[in-house]
């Protein structure tokens, strides 16, 4: 058991995101939207998602350790009014290394290979190659920095995005906040022992393969959430959100055509055409599970 606690601790520590000593070993999720308009057609969709990530730490010694995970994400909507509703998908393996390099900094390596497509046939152009970089910086128990890069080879050609980011725990435990711009930022203030109440921003783009298509799809994210949570036990959390869509789409493209190179929200040589209307903003309604290791 102590080596177990160690080990945890150490983790905690090196990701430098929670300084209340716990770690989210496992989440769950479920997304869904009402019927969507799309932009510039008659016609409607909706957007159903099912998510889980999950992740293992090994620990070698005091101050290095192996991570390894894994992150599941399968989307059912329809591109176009006129066709079928389309499910895509990613398996995202997570193979990497965690190293405290003093007591003030820590970083994290990443390597994150995938496969991203709709799985009607295996082809070469599923597969993609992604890295992570983020080095912490400890200023004080209760407030950190964190710095670092993230690159993956799209279908739409090579992606950057540059993150920077902060997180607090006030004094008195009861407010939190984790910000990892551009794609993620999350405040949540602690009403009761069993119940929080937070606002969350994410925003990702990923790209899957559309095979027997010749096409492959680009979906972008900007979403925020208000949520509760509610702690059901010390390890066990429940957050349902309630949400809204800002630039949301899933546009589809001809295999050939690509941008010279994006970072994050910029798009240097981009002249593809999209194939496909996409969709208005709009509702979205999240229910995440949480399975929480806490420390002490």
């Amino acid at each position: 058991m102590k080596k177990i606690t160690a080990l945890f601790i150490f983790i905690s520590l090196s990701f430098g995101s929670e300084a209340q000593n716990y770690i989210d070993l496992a989440r769950f999720h479920y997304a869904s939207t009402p019927d969507n308009n799309f932009d510039s057609i008659l016609g409607k969709s909706n957007i159903v998602e099912y998510g889980a990530d999950i992740t293992l730490p090994i620990q070698l010694n005091d101050s290095s350790a192996i991570l390894t995970g894994l992150y599941l994400e399968q989307i059912k909507t329809r591109l176009h009014p006129q066709s079928d509703y389309e499910t895509f998908s990613t398996i995202n393996l997570k193979i990497g290394y965690n190293r405290n390099h003093s007591k003030k900094w820590s970083g994290t390596y990443l390597l994150l290979p995938k496969i991203s497509s709709n799985f009607k046939e295996f082809a070469t152009k599923d597969f993609q190659l992604g890295a992570l970089l983020l080095m912490k910086y400890t200023q004080k128990e209760n407030l950190k920095y964190n710095v670092g890069m993230y690159y993956n080879n799209e279908l739409f050609g090579p992606f950057f995005v540059p993150l920077l980011g902060f997180y607090y725990n006030s004094p008195n435990k009861k407010l939190e906040a984790n910000f990892t711009l551009p794609i993620w930022a999350n405040v949540n203030y602690k009403l009761a022992n069993w119940l929080n109440i937070g606002t969350n921003f994410t925003a990702f783009v990923r790209s899957y393969n559309m095979e027997n298509h010749n096409t492959y799809v680009v979906k972008k994210t900007n979403e925020i959430f208000g949520y509760l949570q509610f702690n059901i036990k010390k390890s066990i959390l429940i957050q349902t959100k309630t949400g809204y869509s800002i630039g949301r789409s899933y546009k589809a493209y001809d295999d050939n055509d690509k941008a010279d190179l994006g970072i994050s929200a910029f798009r240097f040589g981009d002249n593809r055409t999209v194939l496909n209307p996409t969709f208005k903003d709009g509702l979205v309604f999240k229910v995440r599970l949480i399975y929480r290791y806490h420390l002490n």
